[in-house]
């Protein structure tokens, strides 16, 4: 844990050692307070026969250092509160940030190899664990070394025969300690992987939660959320159980250590050279007393530190996920829209599964291409080795005459705008929405780009509000036709060199679709525009069709040739009712 703190701690180094200052000084000035006392006992009040005489100067003077350490401790712990706050939430602030911006250093193989929910859980949750544990942790962490190498330096001073008690004790202590730590350190960890089952359960619940009611399956659901809760109440009765052991441990420890002291303390006391030993017995055992309170909290940091180190487990191996996309230092720029893919092949899990299999096209820039081919013939995958989401396998991919990992990867992809089938649309209004991509973007920008896309006129006739709409989450307020076309006027706002349509009108009735293919070849006629699309009707008056086939290109031209020369072109049309040309 501390080696991940570590990490984190320049910016509050400052924070860190003024809370480390201020709890060694309190600690400190509160285990004085015992020491005086006993002095104040053996010096300030004399024994002359069978009287007592008081020293008032030696008990003033003792009484008002103690209270005087007391205010001091005091303000001690006032500021260590203030510092410590600083420094455990700043600490957990810097960890969280560093994770988002490792997350979004990803590639997809990376994404597709952790769950979202372990994601948000490992980003969230387990961020909260680490902070809260430094901050609940800090004052018992330092406070008990300090008092235990003051109080066992005191005690040898003081009595050495009476400290032999606190000798073998702590030894003692500190291996039930370890023990169970080491117990219980796996299960905490195993408990963090079943809060992942239930946020992705949960998530898949609440998402899904049309599907589930319309084909009446609640009962699965629940049964299946009663059997992951009951794994963590499990889980979690046997790590706090095996945790627990631990307080029990630490008391019979602690006072055996008081009746060993009472029990030597009395056997001394009974002999002469031993007279002023009751005194020492009386600051032994305050001593004790502040070393079971020590003791307790440590308790609870144990508990804590170990659910944090499981925390820590997981936080770390994010950290160590590297992308193999790699970005080199290159100030190139994306000049045109020039596609090329030379020899490609590529699998998704690093063998010879290939799901594209030596593909070789060329795309002009300005050209209006379609890709058509059935269900996984890898239409998709094209997109995503263009914008880098993974790299081939084999072969290159050009894009304006350069191999696209030659690009910094924020230049290739600010020149490449997508719009998918499924529309992602943010909890925000319809403008900031369409701007998401392009901040910079005027009105007269952003209002082109809507009737582009043939989203103006519902915008300003349909919403309330017109632009300033608030979109709801997921853009439920919206159908599916306009969530599309509102993220196509996104896409086009980015002023992209190559445009891609991801199956991006399937929501769109002939009209609409046909409007906004006319205003894309009207408008954008340098933009190389790439639509990938199940439907013929959409891509049948392209400059170019690519017709895939199980990762293989079948055949490429315009609509009439592949309707008389590709079987699979051909199918697909007939199948669709466009017959022959």
């Amino acid at each position: 844990m501390f080696k991940l703190l570590f990490k984190f701690i320049k910016p509050y180094k400052k924070d860190f050692i003024v809370s480390v200052i201020t709890i060694v000084i309190e600690s400190l000035l509160e285990i004085s307070c015992p020491y005086l006392m006993s002095m104040l006992l053996e010096y300030g009040i004399i024994q002359s026969g069978e009287t007592y005489i008081i020293d008032n100067e030696i008990v003033i003077l003792l009484s008002c250092l103690m209270v005087l350490f007391g205010i001091l401790a005091f303000i001690s712990g006032l500021f260590f509160a203030k510092y410590v706050a600083r420094f455990s939430k700043g600490v957990g602030y810097e960890i969280r940030k560093e994770e988002y911006l490792k997350l979004k250093e990803y590639s997809f193989h990376n994404l597709d190899s952790v769950s979202a929910s372990s994601l948000l859980t490992r980003l969230t949750s387990d961020v909260n664990i680490i902070a809260d544990t430094v901050s609940n942790s800090f004052r018992p962490m330092f406070r008990a070394p300090v008092m235990l190498v003051a109080t066992l330096t005191i005690s040898a001073i003081t009595s050495p025969i009476l400290s032999c008690v606190f000798f073998i004790t702590v030894p003692i202590l500190a291996i039930i300690m370890v023990v169970i730590v080491k117990y219980v350190k796996p299960r905490f960890l195993k408990i963090q992987k079943i809060v992942d089952r239930m946020n992705r359960n949960t998530k898949e619940s609440i998402v899904a939660i049309k599907t589930i009611k319309s084909y009446v399956k609640e009962d699965f659901e629940i049964n299946k959320f009663k059997k992951i809760n009951d794994d963590s109440r499990k889980s979690s009765n046997d790590a706090m159980g095996a945790n627990g052991l631990m307080m029990p441990a630490q008391e019979l420890v602690l006072y055996s250590t008081i009746v060993g002291i009472l029990y030597l303390g009395g056997y001394l006391a009974l002999k002469p050279d031993y007279a002023n030993i009751v005194v020492n017995i009386a600051m032994f055992l305050t001593y004790v007393t502040q070393l079971l309170a020590t003791v307790q909290m440590l308790t609870n940091v144990t508990l804590n530190l170990n659910r944090a180190e499981a925390s820590v487990t997981r936080v770390e191996e994010l950290f160590k996920v590297n992308s193999e996309i790699k970005e080199k230092s290159s100030k190139l720029k994306v000049l045109n829209g020039d596609i090329e893919f030379k020899n490609v092949s590529f699998s998704y899990f690093n063998d010879k599964n290939y799901v594209l299999n030596n593909v070789s096209l060329k795309i002009k820039s300005g050209s209006f291409v379609g890709i058509v081919g059935q269900t996984g013939s890898s239409k998709t995958t094209l997109i995503n080795l263009l914008l880098r989401f993974y790299d081939v396998s084999e072969g290159n991919v050009l894009i304006g005459d350069h191999d696209v990992r030659d690009y910094p990867i924020h230049e290739l992809r600010r020149n490449i705008s997508v719009s998918f089938q499924n529309p992602f649309l943010f909890n925000d209004t319809v403008l900031n929405n369409i701007k998401w991509g392009n901040k910079e973007a005027t009105m007269d920008e952003v209002i082109n780009a809507a009737k582009i896309a043939c989203a103006y006129d519902f915008i300003t006739n349909d919403l309330e509000n017109g632009f300033n709409t608030m979109i709801a989450e997921g853009g439920t307020n919206l159908s599916g036709g306009q969530r599309q076309r509102v993220c196509l006027a996104r896409a086009i706002l980015m002023h992209p060199k190559v445009l891609i349509l991801d199956d991006s009108f399937s929501a769109l009735d002939r009209i609409t679709e046909a409007k906004v293919k006319e205003n894309l070849k009207n408008t954008l006629p340098d933009v190389t525009k790439i639509v990938i699309s199940q439907k013929i009707s959409t891509i049948k008056d392209s400059d170019e069709i690519i017709v895939l086939e199980k990762g293989n290109i079948s055949n490429i031209g315009n609509h009439k040739f592949l309707a008389k020369n590709d079987p699979i072109y051909k199918d697909i049309n007939n199948i669709q009712n466009e017959g022959l040309e």
